[in-house]
């Protein structure tokens, strides 16, 4: 990510009201649901620890369902835009 862009994603995170907005938003509960699809919270929440230990295989798979899905690359790349980025 460019500079540029990693300053606009910061101010973006640090705005509390955006935020907000952002995750209230129908592109958030359509994306909330396709990272359910299939999925439960516990399986959700290990690749997310795997991914913070740097294990990042089970995430790319995930984001993978989610941008080969009808749809999907669209709505990533609206909620991208949402930040800024």
């Amino acid at each position: 990510m460019k500079q540029n862009n990693q300053s606009k994603l910061q101010q973006a995170l640090n705005n509390k009201k955006m935020l907000e907005q952002v995750a209230s938003s129908p592109d958030a509960r359509a994306l909330a649901g396709m990272l359910t699809q299939g999925k439960d919270q516990a399986s959700l929440q290990k690749i997310a620890e795997s991914a913070a230990r740097g294990d990042t295989a089970q995430l790319k798979a995930l984001i993978q369902s989610i941008t080969s899905a009808p749809g999907g690359a669209e709505l990533l790349q609206r909620l991208g835009n949402s930040f800024g980025s």
